[in-house]
């Protein structure tokens, strides 16, 4: 007859703790997928983000050149040659990776009013229009699809 061993009775038992290599496995692939997934969509959102601040850039400038065209009594006329926005007398504005079209000139007058029209505005892979309506010279940017 075998006698139980009493010292094995009152150890505690030991048990593993850790991850198995598959769950690790798991866990990752499940990681990556994600990523996968997400990563691609934030870079597009980031880079319709920064175009959409280049042309906001544009916006701020006409805005600009329209106040101090009626802050200074000075006629301004915008147009553009070679991507870059023309204005005043022989001045012109140019935008980092922006690149702007005026097919009619567009005049600010001394009495805060103007002649209205369309700036084209290529940021990157997007197209903006900004509208500026007469005669009082609301600026509306909106995006082109």
């Amino acid at each position: 007859m075998r006698v139980p061993d009493t010292n094995r009775e009152h150890e505690p038992r030991t048990t593993n703790r850790g991850f198995t290599l598959v769950e690790i496995l798991l866990v990752i692939s499940i990681i990556g997928l994600i990523l996968g997934v997400s990563v691609p969509a934030s870079y597009q959102m980031y880079l319709n983000y920064k175009n959409s601040l280049h042309a906001e850039e544009v916006l701020t400038f006409v805005a600009n050149v329209r106040r101090e065209s009626f802050l200074y009594g000075e006629e301004s006329v915008l147009s553009s040659t070679e991507g870059r926005i023309g204005y005043g007398e022989g001045r012109h504005a140019g935008f980092t990776d922006t690149f702007v079209q005026i097919d009619a000139p567009i005049k600010f007058y001394k009495n805060g009013t103007t002649s209205g029209g369309i700036v084209k505005i290529q940021a990157g892979d997007s197209l903006y229009w900004l509208k500026i309506t007469a005669p009082f010279g609301n600026l509306l940017l909106e995006p082109q699809t």
